[in-house]
């Protein structure tokens, strides 16, 4: 069975649509692909609906969620807003698939339900993407935060990218760095005709999911790293990337820089081949204690709960 088939069948009824039937196409789209996203959606929701940019839809994928996301979700009276359920669960890439393909907006944002936007985030990209054509890829610096909301580290992300940088300069530093430069969806935005082109999400590696969108997107255009921090990305213990072992993380990183350093596109240099190997270890250990630290908090906290 083909994905457009398994999508077709994944969509039961759309809850909330536009006013006025929802026949207009807004600038911008929110996707937020949610599953077993009970314990975070509401702040998730709160965040994105109070954006100062007026033009956007917000559009939620449940992924046949079985905790309190869909009642979340069924008290959402805001206009803005359309709910889609899967009778089913699809694959992480499925999902974020679906939640991009039923949107309607020029630009796209992807925001994963544990995620947060700062106000003037969606309004600070569009703007960049809408006075620079050239540009596919779009990115923000990032807050990390643990499971409560508090900080964790300030400002993280595009360290070498700040400004307009080519698409292969991007490439290289991926492969240098040996981790993921440009950030989680929750940072990125970019257009849907490109999203159309480039193919979308493509699996079966969940690690790389997003870094593999980000390589193919930049085949077709420039990057544009944003000096402001206009999102918070959640560090908790039960997220994809917290599930994923260390092992696993190596083998798909490596996986996936290999694929980039055999496309003759990108010129790959031995410099940026050896500095790969040099921090792939230091990469995933300081990775791995991060997310070691976020739930070394939680346990904490549900010891001593604040009275």
């Amino acid at each position: 069975m083909t994905r457009q088939a398994t999508v077709r069948q994944a969509i039961p009824s759309e809850r909330h649509t536009w006013r006025g039937g929802g026949a207009r196409r807004p600038k911008v789209s929110l996707c937020i692909p949610a599953y077993q996203a009970g314990e975070f959606l509401r702040d998730t929701l709160d965040s994105v609906l109070a954006q100062d940019f007026p033009d956007l839809e917000i559009l939620v994928v449940d992924n046949h969620s079985t905790d309190e996301t869909p009642a979340i979700l069924d008290s959402i009276t805001d206009d803005r807003v359309r709910v889609v359920r899967n009778e089913s669960t699809l694959s992480a890439a499925e999902n974020h698939n679906l939640a991009v393909e039923l949107s309607r907006g020029e630009f796209v944002k992807v925001i994963s339900a544990d995620d947060t936007l700062k106000h003037n985030c969606v309004a600070a990209q569009a703007a960049v993407l809408q006075s620079n054509p050239d540009v596919t890829v779009v990115a923000s610096r990032t807050d990390f935060i643990d499971d409560s909301g508090a900080l964790l580290f300030k400002a993280r992300g595009l360290r070498g990218l700040l400004g307009h940088k080519t698409g292969e300069q991007v490439i290289r530093q991926i492969v240098r760095s040996a981790k993921n430069p440009v950030g989680a969806p929750v940072s990125v935005m970019f257009r849907r005709s490109d999203f159309d082109r480039c193919g979308g999400f493509s699996g079966p590696h969940v690690f790389t999911l997003d870094m593999d969108l980000w390589a193919r997107l930049l085949g077709l255009g420039h990057f544009y790293g944003m000096p402001e921090t206009l999102a918070a990305y959640r560090i908790r213990g039960g997220s994809l990337t917290a599930l994923t072992s260390a092992r696993s993380q190596l083998v798909q990183q490596d996986t996936f820089t290999r694929k980039l350093i055999d496309d003759p596109r990108w010129e790959i240099r031995y410099m940026d081949k050896l500095l790969g190997k040099l921090n792939r270890y230091d990469v995933l250990f300081k990775r791995v204690m991060l997310f070691k630290l976020s739930s070394v908090r939680a346990s904490r906290r549900s010891r001593n709960p604040v009275r």
